[in-house]
């Protein structure tokens, strides 16, 4: 997948939750022309796609609009546009913490879901009722495609947030959908019952099984749920989430072994190979698709390639010698292995 960051502000920035986004931007550094890009900017960007074939290959996979929240861009109808002569496959995430159906935001997304663009959300329990319940209704009457993200601070919010999608899917007739959201609540709810305190390990091998990706008729169904993180003042996040602060959250890199699953592109055009699609603050960005020439782009993945795998033994050997949590100094982030 191809994960462009089309705005870099959000509705939400100034707010509590943004000390926990796995997608948290520092903007104070940013001038607000750099918030997002703009058509012409969305243009070089596809252009070189396509000329670059580990990037077209990605495209042609998903191309996901994604920020800060992209419906903020006011270009974002025309930069969908642009993206859709790269790849049949282009989808956009919202907070879709939307106020009416007259605003702006709701036009755009409804302009995509007529030009047969996917639209995902994160779930926000605070915006959920009143906000983005009855806005999901209307989309569904559009599209026969979901994925929601769920971002949980602790097991008991999981299910919370859980039991919201379970009402909300008891109104319809989604049977099979509604099984996969009851299968994780009651696993939840057995580990918040008799195991609260629980490590990652524990809860990853109580979930295992159950599958992301559930289908009732035509409606294809999935679901992403994500832990929070604490994020210090530059963005970076803590080696430890929030549910389970006793173990460290680690990603393999897969990038460092000569693959590349999923590559994020910055408002600003830096290329990393973010596996969790995350403002991971990896420093080794794989050139710059608003300012390199293709040829260049594909010069610049392997040095960085190297230079990641150099980090990433950095990373292992301190792990094994109690200095987790140090960034090394050729930039990758403490807890890619």
């Amino acid at each position: 997948m191809l994960s462009i960051f089309v705005e870099a502000s959000c509705n939400r920035y100034e707010r509590d939750e943004c000390v926990y986004c796995h997608v948290y931007e520092p903007l104070t550094s940013l001038p607000k022309s750099d918030w997002h890009i703009t058509p012409q900017q969305a243009q070089i960007m596809a252009d070189k796609i396509i000329k670059v074939e580990v990037l077209n290959q990605l495209a042609q996979q998903e191309i996901n609009l994604t920020g800060g929240e992209a419906t903020f861009n006011p270009f974002i109808v025309d930069i969908f546009k642009i993206f859709q002569t790269v790849s049949p496959n282009v989808c956009l995430h919202t907070n879709l913490d939307i106020n009416s159906e007259i605003s702006p935001r709701w036009q755009r997304l409804l302009a995509i879901m007529e030009l047969k663009g996917r639209i995902d959300i994160t779930l926000y329990p605070v915006a959920w009722e009143k906000q983005q319940k009855p806005l999901l209704r209307k989309i569904l009457k559009i599209q026969n495609k979901l994925l929601i993200n769920i971002v949980f601070d602790s097991l008991v919010d999981l299910k919370n947030q859980i039991q919201l999608l379970v009402e909300f899917f008891e109104e319809g007739d989604t049977l099979e959908i509604l099984t996969l959201l009851k299968n994780y609540h009651g696993r939840v709810a057995d580990l918040v019952e008799h195991q609260p305190g629980c490590e990652e390990a524990v809860y990853t091998k109580k979930m295992e099984d159950i599958g992301t990706f559930s289908q009732s008729g035509d409606f294809v169904f999935g679901i992403n749920l994500l832990p929070s993180f604490k994020m210090d003042d530059r963005g970076r996040r803590a080696l430890t989430s929030n549910p389970f602060p006793k173990s460290n959250y680690l990603l393999e890199c897969v990038a460092a072994r000569g693959s590349i699953d999923t590559m994020t592109v910055q408002q600003n055009g830096a290329l990393t190979p973010c596996c969790d699609v995350g403002n991971l603050k990896c420093l080794p960005t794989f050139g710059n698709l608003l300012q390199d020439a293709p040829e260049s782009l594909m010069a610049q993945f392997e040095v960085s390639r190297r230079k990641i795998a150099s980090g990433i033994a950095k990373n292992r050997h301190n792990l094994e010698n109690q200095r987790a949590g140090e960034w090394v100094e050729e930039g990758i982030p403490p807890y890619c292995t």
